[in-house]
């Protein structure tokens, strides 16, 4: 078993605790959340000059530093929703790689990017991840009043490309809130990468993840 596999079991082990410290959602802003075909994603490019790799979003997420997103952060949540957000973020930005933040305040999603060194993932790693995520969802749900569905779990591969997706509904029984975790670990072009997709609505983000470049 790749050690780095591993370490992003528990690193998604505190990110689905922590992913809770929700925004209000506005539920009636949709656009590109009904994406459903390549054909139809409308977006933008950003280049990540550092990793040489190019994301494609929808045009409502701006990138942001740091200190911007807490900024931002500061005047959308309470206190405790901050402290969990911020560290959400120092776990993320503690992995090996570059880290990026992008969001859209329409929607209030939070799209963050790692790269790593570069590791191909196998079957067997993907079991092996989805596996501690499911033990470590019931331990939650033990000790809180998160409900946590399985959405989607899924591994595939080709000759050039691999990629791990987990998709999670968290239904806060105590705050009457439902967010989506939507985490992918895609390793193509001799490059890893980390993404994580935090949502008030159940999210097809794979039209986005298409035209993406490494």
């Amino acid at each position: 078993m790749n050690k780095n596999p591993f370490i992003l079991v528990i690193l998604f082990s505190f990110l689905m605790l922590s992913s809770t410290s929700c925004l209000t959602i506005a539920k009636d802003v949709k656009n590109w959340i009904e994406i459903n075909d390549i054909e139809d994603v409308q977006g933008k490019y950003h280049f990540l000059t550092q990793d040489q790799i190019k994301i494609y979003l929808p045009d409502t997420f701006k990138k942001y530093s740091r200190a911007g997103y807490e900024k931002l952060l500061d005047s959308l949540a309470n206190k405790k929703d901050f402290e969990l957000e911020l560290k959400r973020l120092e776990s993320l930005r503690e992995m090996e790689g570059n880290f990026y933040i992008f969001f859209d305040e329409e929607t209030r999603s939070t799209f963050t990017i790692n790269t790593m060194t570069y590791m191909p993932i196998h079957k067997g790693d993907a079991q092996f991840i989805l596996g501690m995520i499911s033990l470590n969802n019931k331990k939650i749900a033990k000790e809180s009043n998160l409900e946590i569905t399985k959405i989607t779990a899924k591994y595939s591969a080709t000759d050039k490309m691999q990629l791990f997706k987990a998709i999670h509904k968290i239904d806060h029984k105590k705050k009457q809130l439902t967010n989506y975790n939507a985490s992918y670990i895609l390793s193509a072009n001799k490059k890893t990468i980390y993404i994580q997709l935090l949502t008030g609505f159940d999210v097809n983000f794979d039209p986005f993840l298409q035209k993406m470049i490494l």
